[in-house]
């Protein structure tokens, strides 16, 4: 039988997060239908889950943000990927013709994110910021209005729209994952990123039937990627992006290095998937087809492989 949250508990979330009333009443009602859907027979497990990812969510901002920086050379591009306690990497391609940045972490870091990207590149303050969105997860689009130009494909876009409009979203459709997608958003102060700064590039219709499915290329800082959407395994509107000549291929979380993780870093990452009901992504066996489409994708030659979470790898 489910137990509710804790009150003490409760409280020492809403001390820490300075949560509103109506911030706590969500917080405790979408926490209690976490336990009640994935808690089974030991709610207890569920709830110290909760209460250790509000903590780890905490525990890096400000002083606590304390990212590893690390640096890949492959040509004339520069690699730099800032990889934060939690969330998702970011990456700096640096080329002749300018920096473009790929993916933006949680929101709740994004002053910290902009910090560290302007204390690396002493100019990008007066530098044309541009933005490569993967994918709509909160951890990777929390920067978004810091950027001139945010890239993404038409079903990213659509995400958004229906989060304007009051509409069900990509991440809670599912009536039992829902409850720990409002749980991150009220945690990570998520809110509906502006769409005035979107750009779509996408032209190409892509084809539901395959793993991943080309879409368009995409242009920026000298650099042009063929851009490939997967068909829902991870979450709706996840894209590939390979640079042919460079030999970069970003994955976003289609594919993850877990081998790269700090032993903080799988603390953490595996919260997510025990309070969304097993795993984060939208449809495991699709989620399967999309990292193997990614595998036929490095056949053939050497690449460098940025994932969204975890360590950058060479193909073999």
């Amino acid at each position: 039988m489910s137990i509710p949250f804790p009150a003490d508990k409760l409280e020492k979330i809403v001390r820490t997060f300075s949560l509103t009333e109506d911030e706590k009443d969500a917080f405790l009602k979408n926490a209690n239908r976490i336990i009640c859907h994935h808690g089974g027979d030991h709610p207890e497990i569920i709830i110290g889950s909760i209460a250790e990812f509000a903590e780890c969510i905490a525990g890096s901002k400000g002083a606590g943000y304390i990212p590893g920086i690390t640096r890949e050379t492959v040509g004339d591009v520069h690699i730099t990927k800032i990889d934060p306690p939690c969330g998702s990497n970011t990456y700096i391609l640096e080329t002749k013709e300018g920096l473009l940045v790929v993916d933006a972490g949680y929101p709740c870091y994004a002053k910290e994110l902009m910090q560290t990207i302007n204390s690396l590149f002493r100019d990008f303050v007066s530098m044309q910021k541009e933005l490569i969105i993967t994918h709509i997860d909160m951890d990777h689009v929390g920067a978004m209005p810091f950027f001139n130009r945010v890239y993404m494909n038409a079903a990213s876009r659509e995400n958004f729209v229906l989060e304007k409009t009051g509409r069900v979203n990509y991440r809670t459709k599912k009536v039992d994952r829902a409850p720990f997608y409002h749980v991150v958003e009220i945690l990570t102060e998520y809110s509906t990123p502006s769409l005035s700064n979107i750009v779509l590039f996408d032209s190409v219709k892509p084809d539901y039937s395959l793993p991943l499915s080309y879409i368009g290329e995409l242009k920026a800082a000298g650099l042009t990627f063929s851009a490939y959407e997967g068909f829902g395994g991870h979450v709706g509107g996840s894209m590939v992006f390979i640079e042919k000549e460079k030999g970069i291929m970003i994955t976003g979380d289609v594919l993850v290095n877990p081998d790269g993780y700090t032993s903080g870093q799988k603390a953490f990452n595996r919260l997510p998937g025990s309070l969304a009901g097993g795993s984060v992504n939208e449809d495991s066996k699709k989620a399967v087809a999309e990292r193997h489409a990614v595998y036929e994708l490095m056949k053939g030659r050497k690449w460098i492989i940025c994932p969204g979470h975890g360590a950058i790898f060479k193909s073999q």
